[in-house]
């Protein structure tokens, strides 16, 4: 794909490399931060670990929205 847009292979891999390092850089730099989220749902706040299981943080969003 890069030779077809005119960008040698090795530069292209180059970016690829940087953008992954530098995103896992800010994944880290957040959670060093705060281990915690909140989630704004009309006048209630849900604070959660950032490492909250999917399937419970789904079960408590419906229950405040049933709430």
């Amino acid at each position: 794909m890069a030779r077809r847009i005119g960008i040698d292979p090795s530069q292209l891999f180059t970016w690829r490399r940087n953008a992954r390092l530098k995103a896992e850089a800010v994944v880290n730099t957040a959670r060093g931060e705060s281990s915690t989220a909140d989630i704004m749902i009309g006048d209630a706040v849900i604070r959660v670990n950032v490492g909250i299981d999917e399937a419970h943080l789904v079960r408590l969003i419906r229950a405040v929205r049933s709430a």
